[in-house]
C-alpha cells in the first residue's frame, strides 16, 4: 500500500521515521514549493519532534547532511533549521531517536541499499535514507516532500519494504509529472 499524505482516509504515518533532508529544506522555505506545503512540513516536523522516533544512521551522516543544507540565515531561523538543532543540540532529543549502524559498500554506496532493477538509478547521496530504513526492525516511513523523483521510485521502493509518506504529495507528483512524463 502506498502512503499518500493529500488523500483521503490515508494510513498514518508509522510510529518510527526516517526524514529526508527535502522535508527540512522544504520547511525553511529553501525550495519553490507552495507556502501550503511549506507550513504543512514545519507543522509535521514538530509534530513529529512529539510523537514520533527519528530513525538515523549511527555514523550521522543524516545529521551531516542536514546541517550542510540548512544555513542560517539572518533574522529567525526556520522549522527545518530548529528541527535540525533540536536533534544535534539537545540530550532530550536522544530519546526520541534510535540509531543504526550502516555498513558502506563501494557499489550501491550501502550494504543495506536493496537490490532491485527499478532502484538503479536511485541517487547515491540518498541511498543512506533507504539504507536506515531498511535497517530498523520497525521498518519505518521515510518522509519526503521535495524531490520529486523519489515520486517515480515508489513502486520499486514498496517491492523491498520502504513506504513513504509524501506531506505535499499532489505538488510532488505534479512535479514529477512534468518532469518525467512531458515526453511520453
Amino acid at each position: 500500500m502506498l502512503l499518500h499524505a493529500g488523500a483521503k482516509n490515508r494510513p498514518s504515518m508509522k510510529k518510527h521515521v526516517v526524514i529526508d533532508t527535502n522535508v527540512l529544506l522544504v520547511a525553511e522555505g529553501e525550495s519553490d514549493y507552495s507556502w501550503d506545503c511549506r507550513i504543512h512540513c514545519a507543522q509535521l516536523l514538530l509534530e513529529m519532534r512529539q510523537n514520533n522516533r527519528i530513525v538515523l544512521d549511527e555514523g550521522r551522516e543524516i545529521l551531516t547532511e542536514y546541517g550542510n543544507k540548512l544555513r542560517q540565515k539572518k533574522g529567525q531561523p526556520g522549522m527545518g533549521y530548529q528541527f535540525w538543532k533540536w536533534l544535534v543540540n539537545t540530550g532530550q532529543s536522544y530519546a526520541h531517536c534510535d540509531f543504526v549502524p550502516l555498513t558502506p559498500d563501494p557499489e550501491k554506496e550501502y550494504e543495506q541499499f536493496p537490490d532491485h532493477a527499478g532502484l538503479c538509478e536511485f541517487d547515491r547521496s540518498d541511498r543512506k535514507f533507504v539504507a536506515v530504513a531498511l535497517s530498523h526492525s520497525e521498518k519505518p516511513d521515510i518522509v519526503q516532500a521535495g524531490d520529486s523523483k523519489w515520486w517515480g521510485w515508489q513502486r520499486a521502493l514498496n517491492e523491498c519494504g520502504v513506504m513513504l509518506f509524501f506531506p505535499c504529495e499532489e505538488e510532488l507528483k505534479l512535479k514529477w509529472e512534468s518532469k518525467f512524463t512531458a515526453n511520453e
